[in-house]
């Protein structure tokens, strides 16, 4: 290889094969066990397969990075208190790969997994030890120990150099830094001796070979030490006296003038007609989707925000448009919205319905019937439990205690029910899986005090959608684009943590496009505004507001003036609301994130919480059609700030807010968990699915 000669460039994600192979028993715990069976479990996969996670491989693999670091800085470079030197050293680049306090890392690591063929039985086996007196060098009494074991085998996995910085730009690796990182990770692999627990016993002795077969380097066809390591003195070679430096984005961060931005952010009419497609997204491995830690927990919500799948739609959007200054300055200019991402969950019929924040205004009773208990013989009802809520912008305080139901999301139809008074769909929430996890001390091998945390995130297998909106202008210009942007399926890298390999990798697929054209409930004195995405609005001062006057001036600014139903009594109102219903149902909240590019948390922000419901007539003077109509123009694009985000979004006169008494089915985790998937069973589907189809109504 010759480093002086003009370096090719890459564009799109690079990735080497790692193979992880054990020679002995083997397993990462996860420091739990079962009550009654075994003291400590391995890690598994969704199949019950041994599993080595992503933020492990990265662990083991950066502490051997900066050993070879150490070793090619032959003038001792490495030993500078400054990471990053003038001349560039190997540390410097080692440093950057993994990352800093300052710099993201450029580098992450899949979870490697047994082949898809592998059987679960006899993968895992159990261990009988016990513990030595050292004085007496015979065994303590009570401290028989059982825990779990994986036989030796080999592991796949994928190392993935980023392709995109923090902030959105295009990150451009030269072929000489693609083959300097691969050379770090495979000298590094080489050096890892064991993963796993119960090391100092001889378990977990392997070998982690880093590189891409496909290139040829191996005769045999076999990726083995000695191909690897051959590999190795080859370029070792060519890298003498020469240090690489780490990528940088493509471009310069700036704002550009924006002749075609609508005049204010409240009103996107500029932009003409707007055009809806649904994302699905399936995900392939637990999601975190950033919530403010404490103390040692990395929280997560039960959903993922439009602020984290808007960057990714438009980078892919922008990778096939070039240099479309329009495409460019979709989002900045009201073009591109993508709204929040709920949970999905299958009917009885295969239907998918998407969950929607519980509206404010429902309660239930405090000690409702059982329908759900066992029965007097031990076993389970057949039917699963029920529940039945009241809606308290029709019916008035109850004869019986109730609480306010403050929290998941209910999945119906969206068209009405027959009226029969049945089950209409299903409440609940996805749970959270948490994962515990500890830094380990490099010198000592074992786990460092003090640092155990744990993660929780949103469970693999789980099915969302969100709803990716587009103006006419815009559709015009990326249409005939999508094929390439958003192709049958397409991988992505979601939510927090998602460069360990452990977090975030989710499938999605975005359907054709079609005209957002809501239906208007025309001839109803007042109208039900639930809002299903937290709504931001700002105070007279331009501050973070949140207060109900303050949401009725965002959408008397954005054209549509109404006043609470509660304070005006709209004219030809068949019926008044019984005494004690409500007019509005709303929460506040506050909304916390972290900005990845500036390595710092953002400002505080107050919202109206999702969920909320505002119960509202047509101010004085307005044309009631024209404020309708402009409401379901709002219900497509949102009403306040960052709507791009998601934030904003609401549903005007739901059908199921105008039942008294709603009746829902409890739901369980396996009811989310819809999209668990294997790989020949992916690659069955995508045999005999058909290219990306383009519609416009």
């Amino acid at each position: 290889m010759s480093t002086t000669s003009a370096p090719p460039i890459h564009h799109s994600p690079i990735s080497f094969p790692l193979h992880v192979v054990f020679e002995s028993d083997w397993g990462v715990s996860t420091g739990a066990g079962i009550a009654g069976g075994v003291d400590a479990v391995v890690e598994k996969d969704e199949r019950g397969l041994p599993i080595v996670r992503g933020t492990v491989l990265a662990g083991v693999i950066r502490e051997q990075a900066f050993v070879v670091a150490d070793v090619l800085d032959r003038d001792g470079a490495g030993d500078s208190d400054e990471p990053y030197d003038d001349p560039p050293t190997w540390r410097g680049f080692v440093t950057k790969l993994f990352g800093d306090a300052e710099h993201p890392r450029l580098v992450g690591f899949t979870d490697a997994r047994l082949p898809d063929d592998t059987t679960a039985e006899g993968a895992v086996h159990e261990v009988v030890s016990l513990s030595i007196d050292e004085d007496t060098g015979t065994a303590k009494q009570d401290f028989l120990r059982f825990f779990e074991r994986a036989a030796a085998g080999e592991l796949e996995g994928e190392a993935v150099l980023a392709d995109f910085d923090p902030r959105g730009r295009p990150l451009v690796w030269k072929d000489n830094q693609v083959e300097a990182a691969r050379l770090v990770l495979s000298l590094a692999g080489l050096l890892v001796r064991g993963i796993g627990s119960n090391r100092s016993d001889g378990d977990g002795v392997c070998d982690i070979l880093i590189g891409d077969p496909l290139r040829g380097d191996s005769s045999a066809g076999e990726w083995t030490v000695t191909a690897v390591k051959k590999w190795c003195h080859s370029q070792l070679n060519s890298w003498k006296d020469t240090v690489p430096t780490a990528p940088k984005g493509d471009g310069e961060a700036r704002a550009p003038e924006i002749a075609h931005a609508p005049d204010s952010g409240e009103k996107t009419t500029g932009a003409g007609r707007f055009f809806t497609a649904t994302l699905d997204i399936c995900l392939l491995t637990p999601v975190v989707s950033y919530e403010v830690p404490l103390s040692n927990e990395v929280r997560s919500l039960d959903f993922l925000r439009g602020t984290v799948l808007l960057p990714w739609v438009h980078r892919r959007l922008r990778a096939v448009a070039g240099d479309d200054q329009l495409v460019r300055d979709a989002v900045v200019a009201g073009d591109l919205l993508v709204s929040d991402a709920t949970a999905v969950i299958r009917d009885d019929d295969g239907d998918p319905w998407q969950g929607m924040p519980v509206p404010l205004v429902l309660s239930r009773p405090k000690n409702p019937p059982q329908s759900g208990a066992a029965n007097d013989d031990g076993t389970q009802p057949a039917s699963p439990a029920e529940m039945t809520a009241t809606n308290r912008l029709l019916a008035g305080e109850p004869e019986d205690v109730h609480k306010p139901l403050r929290a998941g999301y209910v999945f119906v139809p969206d068209a009405g029910s027959d009226g029969s008074g049945g089950v209409v769909g299903g409440i609940g929430a996805p749970a959270l899986v948490g994962r515990q996890s500890t830094a380990h001390d490099p010198d000592t091998g074992g786990a460092r005090s003090g640092q155990l945390f744990l993660v929780r995130a949103l469970p693999a297998g789980l099915r969302m959608r969100a709803t990716v909106t587009v103006s006419e202008r815009l559709l015009d210009r990326i249409g005939p684009l999508l094929a390439g942007a958003f192709p049958h399926k397409v991988e992505a890298r979601l939510g927090s943590r998602r460069l360990s390999g452990t977090y975030g990798r989710a499938q999605c697929e975005l359907s054709a496009f079609t005209a957002a054209d809501p239906a208007l409930t025309e001839g109803e004195p007042a109208y039900t505004l639930w809002f299903t995405s937290d709504v931001l609005v700002r105070s007279p001062r331009l501050g973070p507001g949140g207060s109900i006057e303050d949401l009725l001036q965002a959408f008397r600014r954005a054209g549509a003036p109404v006043v609470p139903a509660g304070e005006h009594h709209a004219q030809g109102a068949s019926a008044s609301p019984p005494e004690g219903a409500f007019t509005a149902g709303v929460r506040h909240k506050r909304v916390d994130s972290w900005s990845a590019a500036e390595h710092q948390p953002r400002a505080t922000r107050t919202v109206i919480s999702a969920g909320s419901v505002l119960r509202v007539v047509a101010a004085d003077g307005a044309d009631s059609t024209a404020v309708l109509r402009r409401l379901a123009e709002l219900s497509v694009t949102g009403v306040g700030e960052l709507t791009a985000q998601g934030y904003g979004r609401f549903v005007v006169n739901h059908w199921m807010l105008k039942k008294e008494q709603i009746h829902f089915k409890e739901l369980h985790q396996a009811d989310f968990l819809s999209c668990m998937r294997t790989e020949p069973e992916e690659r069955a589907v995508e045999s005999t699915s058909g290219g990306h189809e383009e519609e416009r109504a």
